[in-house]
């Protein structure tokens, strides 16, 4: 235990961290983008209230400035979920494979630096600057309590969903760097794996879903109450946002079985199980999530040790 404890104080005392952290806040790239995001996330902000206001006023509607700003609010995190995707792959995509096109990757390898202390090191630095843009942004979500129609849980859990999902992003786009030997080709499969764990995916789980209730159809089974959505779109961190923020325009249950997920996840149509914990949607994408982005910084740790030992090797077949 206090081993495993010393390990994590010598990660988070990274000199990577340090030297990237310098570098990147340094440079007059790193207050434009933060003026960038914040100016499109308070923008979009103000444009959804101005038209709430805007079409209360035509249609002479009672809509309750409770309601108005929990629409507001519901939509800036909403967008903010989509600024964080298209950041977080730029940022982490070239934390690697920038080091080969710079001819500076192997003196990271030659270092007293691990292999696991060089990609925790790019990642905590890549997704540091991404923290400070999402904590940048918590005072433009703070006018919502003047309307008293958010509670402070859920703006806690969607925050953490976002963190947790530009961690995810991160560590996928990490493992492309540590495999592609150019920046473009990581940045692409970056953002293609991007698209395809939150867009993708969310597509074909709602045609399963279809596919599920029209086999309930055919075999004149009436649809059962909590019938559920699969688990590829039942976890995807839009979806969490919908259940959380949004939960009366939700059309089926908030929370499924573990055994349900696995029956919804096979399109089979017997009785619905009720074995195992109910889960919710966030949970189930704070689960899903966490363990992708653990499996590619592993992933990328293996390829970056295969890295450091392929001179070790090609020293060792020419001695002999």
């Amino acid at each position: 235990m206090k081993q495993a404890w010393l390990r994590l104080v010598r990660g988070l005392d990274n000199p990577i961290v340090r030297q990237e952290g310098m570098s990147r806040m340094r440079t007059w790239r790193a207050p434009l983008a933060i003026t960038i995001y914040l100016g499109l996330l308070g923008g979009f902000g103000y444009a959804v209230f101005a038209v709430g206001v805007i079409s209360e006023q035509i249609s002479h509607s009672t809509q309750s400035t409770t309601a108005l700003g929990a629409a507001t609010f519901d939509s800036m995190t909403v967008f903010e979920l989509v600024l964080v995707l298209l950041f977080a792959p730029a940022l982490a995509a070239g934390a690697i494979s920038g080091e080969r096109e710079r001819q500076t990757f192997d003196s990271l390898l030659v270092s007293r630096v691990s292999a696991f202390g060089i990609v925790w090191g790019k990642l905590v630095a890549s997704l540091a600057y991404i923290l400070l843009l999402v904590a940048s942004a918590i005072p433009l979500f703070a006018f919502v309590f003047i309307f008293g129609s958010i509670e402070p849980d859920q703006i806690l859990i969607t925050q953490a969903l976002i963190v947790v999902t530009a961690f995810t992003v991160g560590s996928v786009a990490l493992f492309w760097s540590a495999l592609f030997k150019r920046t473009l080709a990581a940045t692409v499969s970056a953002y293609g794996s991007a698209f395809a764990l939150y867009g993708l995916s969310a597509a074909i789980g709602a045609l399963f879903t279809y596919i599920t209730s029209v086999r309930y159809q055919s075999a004149g089974i009436s649809m059962p109450p909590d019938f559920g959505l699969h688990p590829l779109i039942f976890g995807n961190p839009f979806t969490a946002f919908v259940t959380l923020l949004v939960p009366q325009a939700y059309g089926v249950v908030g929370s499924i079985h573990l055994g349900r997920l696995l029956q919804l996840l096979v399109l089979d149509t017997g009785p619905v199980s009720q074995w195992g914990p109910a889960i919710t949607s966030w949970q189930l994408s704070l689960y899903t999530q966490g363990t992708l982005a653990l499996l590619c910084v592993f992933g990328a740790v293996m390829l970056v040790r295969g890295r450091r030992a392929l001179p070790l090797r090609r020293a060792a077949a020419k001695a002999s």
